[in-house]
């Protein structure tokens, strides 16, 4: 990684050369990497790359880089990105069981179920060494009552906060499965059916959502710290699933295929407040969902009685809210709700006879989404209401519906709400892009005999 606080330097040498066109006599690298001054003499006494010390288009220093190493030389970085000692490669128990039936008919009938099992035995995590453990931080009143970061860093022998250290570690947290039903028939010669449903459930510590050690850390909505998460539903997972299908052909040579599919997920939000609540430095802390006996007694307290009112109004209009209330919301936990599609297709086939030569020729016409060609809002996913939360080109849905004002004088937390919060604030809206269209196709195939 980088950030390890060590030079990093890569060159590439060979006796047959390479795409980079450079070339060595090996035997000189026998038993020992040459580093530092030893480095450079090779160099320079070496044809390297078609060229000499001094020739035009040869750095040696921008090719060799520093000569030696020594602490004193420098400085410790702003971030240390470090890998435990003891890290393992990622390893996953799982286990399967299917079965197929072939149920008593007249027709051809059969029914399957699957069913998967994924535990996590060494997954992977990233923490920051620097960070304190939580048990012993300050908490305010009332019903959100988490751990406030003040004087969280450990501080080296000068009395200086510690620079961020992440570490990536193993986790032995997290689990999944997956069950599948199946029907298949067949009820005449020209007609095939098949109805599947599919429910999935996926806990993990962390997806690692982020292209370098920080961002992968920082990513997770949470409620104590990004370096004490807890067990949550995977960001992209989709909980349910059903699909259906029927072909039909007859002895015209025409065949017709209808596939309807629904699901939900897919788009799930988390649900942030606006503001760093806990001290954390992180934007990522998950909201705390009162109940009305809380807010009532002022355990849980507003700026002003109209955000009261707007949010508790909001609280009360989604499902998934109020499932939550006198807890936190989880990370990617309120499903994008149901879409509903189908695809058609028809092709018909010509056979050809020139002389003793059989041709076949079949015509398609495919359409996908056929109801989106009807309405616009049809066939379409949802995701979260951008009013209050995150562009989807992100790929990661926020939604802000809470904001952090402070503390009162008696240790309370205030919060206000968002303008775009209240009772008839629509949590979903239509996700028009692209990708959501219907389209259709027009092929010509021809087979070859």
């Amino acid at each position: 990684p980088t950030n390890s606080n060590m030079v990093q330097y890569k060159g590439i040498w060979n006796a047959t050369g390479s795409s980079s066109g450079m070339k060595a006599d090996m035997s000189q690298f026998a038993n020992n990497l040459l580093t530092g001054n030893a480095l450079r003499d090779y160099v320079t006494t070496h044809d390297v790359n078609g060229l000499t010390q001094g020739q035009e288009g040869f750095n040696q220093n921008a090719m060799l880089g520093p000569v030696t190493i020594k602490p004193e030389d420098g400085q410790a970085g702003s971030t240390i990105n470090a890998v435990n000692p003891d890290f393992k490669m990622p390893q996953v128990w799982k286990s399967s069981i299917a079965l197929d039936y072939q149920i008593p008919a007249t027709f051809p009938l059969t029914a399957s179920v699957e069913a998967i099992f994924n535990k996590t035995i060494n997954g992977v995590c990233i923490s920051d060494w620097s960070i304190k453990d939580v048990g012993g931080f300050a908490r305010l009143n009332g019903a959100d009552n988490r751990a406030l970061y003040q004087d969280f860093k450990y501080k080296d022998e000068n009395g200086k906060n510690l620079p961020n250290a992440f570490v990536l570690d193993n986790t032995s947290k997290g689990y999944g499965w997956s069950f599948n039903a199946r029907i298949d028939a067949q009820p005449t010669e020209w007609m095939s059916l098949m109805a599947s449903y599919t429910h999935t459930v996926s806990k993990e510590l962390t997806g690692m959502p982020g292209s370098d050690a920080s961002s992968a850390f920082t990513y997770i909505p949470c409620a104590q710290g990004p370096n004490f998460v807890g067990l949550h539903n995977s960001q992209y997972v989709t909980p349910d699933r059903i699909v259906a299908s029927a072909t039909i052909h007859d002895k015209s040579g025409n065949h017709y295929s209808f596939i309807y599919e629904t699901w939900r997920g897919g788009y799930n939000t988390s649900y942030l407040m606006t503001g760093d609540m806990n001290g954390d430095s992180y934007q990522y802390d998950v909201v705390y969902i009162p109940t009305d006996e809380e807010v009532a007694n002022r355990q849980f307290r507003f700026a002003t009685d109209d955000d009261r009112d707007r949010f508790m109004d909001y609280v009360h209009s989604n499902d998934y809210l109020k499932s939550r209330q006198g807890d936190y919301t989880e990370a990617y936990s309120d499903y994008s709700p149901w879409v509903h599609r189908i695809d058609f297709s028809y092709k018909h086939d010509f056979k050809l006879n020139l002389g003793k030569t059989k041709h076949n020729l079949q015509l398609s016409f495919d359409m996908k989404n056929v109801m989106n060609f009807f309405s616009s809002s049809w066939g379409v996913s949802k995701i979260a209401n951008l009013d209050f939360s995150t562009s989807p080109s992100s790929g990661v849905q926020y939604s802000k519906i809470l904001k952090y004002e402070g503390v009162d004088a008696d240790g309370y937390g205030i919060f206000s709400t968002p303008d775009a919060i209240n009772g008839n604030t629509k949590t979903w809206k239509t996700y028009h892009s692209l990708g959501q269209c219907w389209y259709a196709s027009i092929g010509v195939k021809y087979f070859f005999n």
